[in-house]
């Protein structure tokens, strides 16, 4: 299937590389029970399957989720729904969440003056006691902007560096929130 993968869209939503960012969370994924935000097309959510962890994945699109469940139709150990997490009704408290690639849209799907901040508060109520949230996002400072790299979420350049994004619009952070 590599050969398939040859732009950026493919190999972003299909390579199972994008299971690297967990490898050194191995032993902390073993037998855990995990939610998965945004579970995409499935990537991370196969790996974390084949970890032997008890995965809840969330995908607000219903194709991707389609395409999720379908990747993992085999492991029993999955269930992935077709639900936003500001929609999400569950008593359920997890060892692990995972916000990849999902907390710079809070504002989009989160209510609040605050929408990331309110998006990790909810988080946190619903991780246990000793519970681990791993969060990957896109650095707003990252060398590439200052070597004029269009935003990876809104396509122009300078936009995180300068701090122009708006509310309604994904946004990235750097060492301050």
């Amino acid at each position: 299937m590599r050969q398939n993968l040859f732009d950026w869209p493919s190999l972003y939503h299909l390579s199972g590389t994008r299971a690297n960012i967990l490898r050194p969370f191995q032993r902390t994924l073993a037998g855990a029970d995990v939610l998965e935000i945004g579970a995409g097309c499935g990537a991370i959510t196969r790996y974390l399957g084949e970890c032997g962890t008890n995965v809840l994945a969330l995908e607000g699109s219903p194709r991707r989720a389609a395409i999720a469940r379908s990747r993992t139709r085999d492991l029993e150990n999955v269930t992935v729904l077709a639900e936003r997490f500001d929609r999400l009704q569950c008593d359920c408290k997890f060892d692990v969440i995972t916000l990849i690639g999902v907390l710079e849209y809070a504002n989009l799907f989160t209510s609040g003056e605050n929408p990331p901040l309110a998006m990790l508060e909810r988080v946190r109520s619903l991780l246990k006691p000793e519970g681990k949230l791993i969060i990957a996002i896109e650095n707003q400072l990252g060398l590439k902007y200052f070597a004029g790299a269009s935003e990876d979420h809104l396509g122009q350049p300078m936009v995180g560096i300068e701090g122009r994004y708006r509310k309604d619009q994904p946004q990235t952070w750097g060492a301050k929130c």
